[in-house]
């Protein structure tokens, strides 16, 4: 796999290719301008933040990697924007979907934009929401959780419809969210973003890290200190992983 250098993208952003996914530059400013342009534009638009995690998984299956290929990204992991940068990339700063998830709803608070909290454990999308309504009293926000059954999906969709939803965050975890997007994308509204645990840091089911943790890169090892059984083998095993295929990728471009 060669070392990609800077190149326009899908979404008219530079982008590079990182252990074989896309990776879309952008600020703050821009990805929340992209986001509402995706909300008032025609068709599907998914924006999915890029960590190791994502691209280990892509690396292994093709059909996970066309779908987040397909649509905007956008660098969620410090490890990708340190790989962007070494690959070739612009890539400015590390855009975690947890501090980029309220700047994004007050933007479509503005716009008169509704948006929409799917995923998560019973309970928990609904202090999510609860909590961004009390931060944003204008914002017009539904919420229902993740553990849907099937004779229940199309109700969830009529909601998601009703509530003339333009910007929907689903929180189901890789690949699942992908997967159910995919096959419901027809029902969904113009900008879906995928958000993972979203829901769990917004509603303070789960802490943050320090902020100097954040600084530094090292988010990650909060996570893991927090839910060791969980995400040891994704951290310890898979950032290794992506670093080996990283370093393979931009030496086989010289």
């Amino acid at each position: 796999m060669p070392s990609t250098p800077t190149v326009v993208g899908r979404t008219g952003t530079p982008s590079v290719v990182v252990a074989g996914v896309r990776v879309d530059s952008f600020s703050e400013v821009t990805i929340v301008e992209r986001v509402i342009a995706m909300a008032t534009s025609p068709g599907v638009d998914v924006a999915v933040g890029v960590n190791a995690h994502v691209c280990n998984l892509a690396r292994n299956d093709a059909a996970f990697q066309s779908l987040v290929s397909a649509g905007t990204t956008y660098a969620d992991g410090q490890s990708v924007v340190w790989a962007a940068r070494l690959l070739g990339g612009d890539h400015p700063h590390r855009l975690a979907t947890t501090d980029i998830a309220e700047p994004i709803l007050r933007a479509a608070a503005a716009a008169g934009i509704p948006a929409y909290f799917l995923g998560g454990a019973p309970g928990v999308a609904e202090a999510a929401a609860d909590k961004m309504r009390t931060a944003i009293p204008t914002l017009s926000l539904r919420s229902h959780h993740g553990f849907i059954e099937a004779d229940s999906v199309d109700a969830v969709l009529a909601d998601i419809t009703a509530h003339n939803t333009g910007i929907l965050f689903v929180g189901m975890g890789d690949p699942l969210q992908q997967q159910w997007i995919e096959a419901h994308r027809d029902q969904l509204p113009p900008a879906v973003l995928t958000c993972g645990g979203l829901f769990d840091w917004l509603s303070g089911s789960n802490r943050r890290a320090p902020r100097w943790m954040i600084t530094a890169g090292l988010e990650w090892l909060w996570r893991l200190m927090i839910e060791p059984r969980r995400l040891a083998k994704r951290y310890l095993q898979g950032n290794t992983s992506f670093i080996l295929t990283v370093g393979r990728q931009k030496l086989a471009g010289r």
